[in-house]
């Protein structure tokens, strides 16, 4: 199907014919010259005219002149059961429709991965922080000097805890993760053979390569959103359920939606009334329209079961503004700052759902990174330049030479780095052979961290799972939490000559971390006696006692001080010290009279009023 109509012009005209008005035709090419050439105006005029979208309108009296308005009958207008304009980049031309639904694509537009954008993100700079580029299937030959990233120095940028980049490193592309198949979500084990690891698939092409190369070439024969809709199922994370779907987008929605300031049902509604919105419907789109407001409500409602459907709709809002305001306005832009941020959003659900609403919920707990996943993560002390070698996350692992692995650090701001296969060692092995004693704040509290994640670990995932009492979750990372205190205390209080490295186990220690770490059979860490177990949960609940006494007192030391804040703005009586009610001068008050007249003697030789 072949259309040549510029899909913007309807949004510009409108203002100039609205309410049935009309006007000439070199009106309606003139307001067309900022956004192409005269020539190309002066086709939309005539292809609008030839299509019965513009309709000859006589004004005047014995003079008549010829104008031009929209045609006022909806049903005298050209219908089509396609879409006009390609899914892909917005534009008109020779399109292919969609074998599954209403929707276009110029072949040679066509995606082959769907969850790739073939165009480029604008600009980075001024942003507060930078995500990961997101790949194209092909580069572009000429890409504009406003989509180019900023060749200036950047700041130091300020990192969400699902920001993939380094803050200890400058953001280079080597420490920038890639999105595309050489990255696995599958994690591999460090304590696995290298050559287990590396060991290739075999390609051997037989039937089954054959029906599948089949199936993809298909595939292509349907829009993106259509191919999208098959593979949402497999997409989605197991056992993740639409409560906590719709709370995970929710998170990521908040973040984001400030993208988009306007989108094409909130100008509607605020320039024209129902028949002009009714004829745009009608020339421009073929789908629904979906408004902010309109993903807002399926969020609330819980509409999504997969993470996809909702890229689906973020597609069409998409595709509806770049058709409605024109794919070079900022509007549209912007859609591509919000498809790209819920993008990477979705990229980290995907991964693991638990680390991505723990990481959202941080304001909760000080310990949200110590949680234990459903998808356990394995642990590996990383190693970066200038830095010891750090316990950390692994999150993910590239498939390609030299293996990087994706890792979250311990303590601090948890962030992300790119680490290559030779600076990655085992939590299993010797702690103390890898991490050098010295006074590091920052690393006992990220070891701390790793000791109380490790204790967590026996317990069942479903304890601090989205369907979990918040208070049984805190109340067992506040025993694990002592539980690291206390073993920390004894082994400094031990020792003679050269304080050591606070945090760093000892050799007994270790052992008995060890012990409880990874020999315990039992879903709770392991204790040797029944005493022992009576004398910890004492010490517990004294613990617990001992914070809420700490919260009371705080509370009655905040109540003081508003107190005294409100006794200092008042003014008070120079005489008998009570509440002044009037000022004799700048440097005393008096609450009456009778105070202003015994003080007299006194305050007079001082006073700044002429009495």
């Amino acid at each position: 199907m072949a259309s040549d109509f510029p899909p913007l012009v309807i949004r510009v005209w409108m203002h100039k014919l609205n309410k049935g008005l009309g006007q000439p035709s070199a009106v309606l090419e003139r307001s067309l010259v900022n956004y192409m050439t005269l020539e190309e105006a002066r086709l939309a005029v005539e292809n609008a005219t030839e299509r019965g979208i513009l309709v000859p309108k006589a004004v005047g009296g014995r003079a008549k002149r010829m104008t031009l308005a929209f045609c006022q009958k909806v049903s005298r207008l050209p219908s089509s059961t396609s879409d006009y304009y390609c899914f892909e980049c917005h534009l008109p031309g020779m399109v292919k429709k969609c074998a599954s639904c209403e929707r276009c694509f110029h072949e040679d537009c066509q995606r082959k991965d769907p969850e790739k954008p073939n165009y480029s993100v604008p600009s980075d700079k001024g942003q507060p922080y930078r995500f990961p580029v997101n790949e194209t299937d092909k580069e572009p030959e000429h890409i504009n000097q406003s989509m180019e990233a900023p060749q200036t120095p950047t700041p130091k940028p300020l990192l969400d805890h699902n920001s993939n980049i380094n803050q200890d490193s400058p953001a280079t592309p080597e420490c920038l993760k890639h999105e595309s198949l050489e990255w696995d979500d599958d994690v591999f084990f460090v304590s696995e053979q290298k050559g287990t690891r590396q060991r290739k698939q075999a390609r051997i092409k037989d039937e089954l390569q054959t029906s599948t190369d089949n199936d993809e070439s298909s595939d292509l024969e349907r829009c993106t959103r259509c191919r999208l809709h098959a593979l949402a199922a497999l997409h989605n994370p197991p056992q993740l359920g639409k409560d906590e779907l719709g709370c995970l987008l929710r998170y990521s929605w908040d973040k984001h939606y400030s993208w988009i300031t306007m989108d094409v049902a909130k100008y509607m509604v605020k320039h024209w009334n129902e028949r002009d919105k009714a004829l745009v419907k009608r020339f421009l789109f073929k789908t629904k329209i979906l408004g902010l407001v309109d993903i807002e409500r399926n969020i609330e409602a819980k509409k999504y079961t997969y993470l996809t459907e909702f890229l689906m709709d973020l597609l069409d809002l998409q595709h509806n503004i770049a058709v409605f305001f024109g794919n070079k306005s900022v509007e549209y832009n912007a859609t591509k700052w919000l498809v790209r941020d819920v993008t990477h959003d979705i990229r980290e659900i995907r991964r693991c759902p638990d680390c991505y609403r723990f990481s959202n919920e941080a304001s909760l707990s000080d310990l949200w990174f110590a949680k234990p996943c459903l998808q356990r993560h394995e642990l590996v002390f990383a190693k970066q330049a200038g830095s010891p070698r750090w316990p950390a996350k692994v999150m993910g692992v590239s498939r390609r030479h030299p293996i990087k692995y994706d890792v979250r650090f311990f303590g601090g701001s948890h962030s992300r780095a790119l680490i290559s296969e030779r600076d990655i060692t085992p939590i299993e092995s010797d702690i103390l052979s890898h991490v050098k004693p010295r006074n590091s704040r920052a690393l006992t509290a990220a070891l701390r961290e790793l000791q109380c994640h490790m204790l967590l670990s026996h317990y069942s995932a479903s304890l601090f799972g989205f369907h979990a009492d918040p208070a049984v979750a805190e109340n067992l990372i506040e025993r694990a939490l002592s539980h690291c205190t206390e073993s920390n205390e004894t082994n400094s209080t031990g020792k003679r000559g050269r304080p050591s490295t606070p945090g760093l186990p000892s050799t007994a220690k270790k052992r008995r971390l060890n012990a409880t770490a990874f020999d315990a059979p039992s879903p709770v860490p392991v204790r040797s006696t029944n005493c022992d177990t009576v004398t910890y949960d004492n010490q517990s609940a004294e613990l617990l006692k001992a914070q809420e006494e700490l919260l009371k007192c705080k509370s009655a030391l905040t109540a003081m001080q508003k107190k005294l804040d409100e006794v200092k703005r008042k003014q008070w009586c120079y005489f008998c010290l009570e509440e002044a009610t009037f000022d004799c001068c700048f440097t005393a008050s008096y609450c009456s009279g009778e105070c202003q007249r015994r003080d007299k003697k006194r305050h007079q030789p001082t006073c700044e009023v002429n009495h």
